[in-house]
């Protein structure tokens, strides 16, 4: 049986060093946003849309959400969506050496072995992100801005997931998320816990993450989302 892996997990980590690193460099939040438990998705996007009207809008903010790591983990309450303005991100640049910068790469290097369990090195999308990866950690970000470094880690690992999500979906009737599969029938993978369905997700709950994605399941916020609050119930 080949080893279980949680993308879900993975990606929630990955925003959650986003915005340790973001918190660290000085870059004060626009909003914070809890979790609540037996919330309604809808009411959480609300709430945040909401909160960030007073700075801006979505436009003028990198919005990311992610369950604490430490907690009890995806499909609790115990998680936030933030917001950052993304000007400051923007005049923000990641000094030589930056721990926080490297806790994010590192995220995102687990994120992509966990695909490599699921779909082998050899896949085209797993060596693409693999390739933009490598291509910052000799600097570990060094000299980039912050809009521009979370953009770039949450578009490489984009791909590799909707790889992912497509083959996965036909492990299930009617598939997991059906509205990423690709044309024809995919096979099946082992082990697979996506982030359209790892912990009992609703189908098609959470969309591989963009450049560009807004609040949890709508997935439309600026560059750094994911890890969507799952409805509690």
């Amino acid at each position: 049986m080949a080893e279980s892996v949680n993308l879900h997990q993975d990606y929630s980590r990955l925003n959650e060093a986003l915005i340790t690193l973001f918190d660290g460099s000085g870059v004060k939040r626009t909003a914070t946003v809890p979790y609540i438990d037996q919330q309604e998705m809808s009411d959480h996007i609300a709430a945040v849309d909401a909160a960030l009207k007073q700075s801006g809008g979505l436009t003028a903010n990198v919005v990311s959400t992610a369950h604490h790591s430490k907690g009890k983990g995806w499909g609790s309450s115990e998680g936030h969506t933030v917001g950052h303005p993304s000007q400051k991100l923007r005049d923000t640049i990641i000094p030589a050496q930056d721990e926080k910068a490297k806790d994010a790469i590192d995220a995102a290097q687990k994120l992509l072995n966990d695909v490599k369990k699921l779909l082998g090195d050899k896949e085209p999308a797993v060596l693409t992100a693999q390739g933009l990866l490598d291509l910052v950690k000799p600097t570990s970000g060094q000299g980039m801005n912050l809009l521009d470094f979370g953009a770039l880690l949450q578009h490489l690992v984009n791909k590799p997931i909707l790889v992912v999500a497509r083959a996965h979906s036909g492990t299930k009737e009617g598939g997991h998320a059906p509205h990423l599969r690709a044309p024809g029938k995919a096979a099946p993978i082992e082990g697979a816990e996506t982030p359209q369905e790892a912990q009992g997700g609703a189908p098609g709950a959470e969309q591989a993450p963009t450049a560009q994605a807004a609040a949890p399941e709508a997935q439309t916020p600026p560059v750094a989302s994911a890890a969507a609050p799952q409805a509690q119930g």
